[in-house]
């Protein structure tokens, strides 16, 4: 199903589901629903999935951590608070994490959706398929059906 990588991006960075855009998929800040409630989508679609949201955690994380070194450190030049400026990073970097995980959830599967778009056997409601692009999926995996010798050819 093609949906429009911007819009889909849209979405992840506002916390939505990337497929139907409902707000309600984490259940508290930290536990994300395994699929979207509206749509049913599901979030995880290969094993190993959320290490790009790790990923994406952990870079925001340093970002934020380097910038505030070298923001205070040019601020401060000669005397740098290496103390006050310690602590201030620290506490970026234990706070940012947590402040962060949710959008990073949704950023990556938006991502994730833009970079692999759905396939017409992934479970999603009907009311959000595109029928256009249903109709081209069944063309696809019939002409793939029968270039593989497979008899079923739907």
């Amino acid at each position: 199903m093609a949906l429009d990588p911007a819009t889909v991006l849209k979405r992840g960075v506002t916390r939505r589901c990337p497929v139907c855009g409902h707000r309600r998929i984490f259940r508290r800040w930290l536990w994300m629903a395994s699929h979207c409630p509206r749509c049913a989508f599901h979030f995880n679609r290969v094993p190993g999935h959320w290490l790009g949201s790790w990923f994406l955690n952990v870079l925001v994380t340093q970002g934020v951590v380097v910038l505030i070194l070298v923001v205070v450190g040019a601020a401060t030049w000669p005397d740098v608070p290496v103390m006050a400026m310690t602590i201030a990073a620290g506490a970026a970097a234990v706070l940012v994490p947590l402040a962060f995980f949710p959008f990073a959830r949704t950023i990556w599967v938006a991502i994730e959706l833009a970079m692999r778009p759905l396939e017409l056997d992934e479970g999603v409601a009907p009311g959000f398929e595109l029928e256009p692009d249903i109709a081209s999926l069944r063309a696809e995996a019939a002409t793939a059906g029968r270039g593989r010798g497979d008899a079923t050819g739907r």
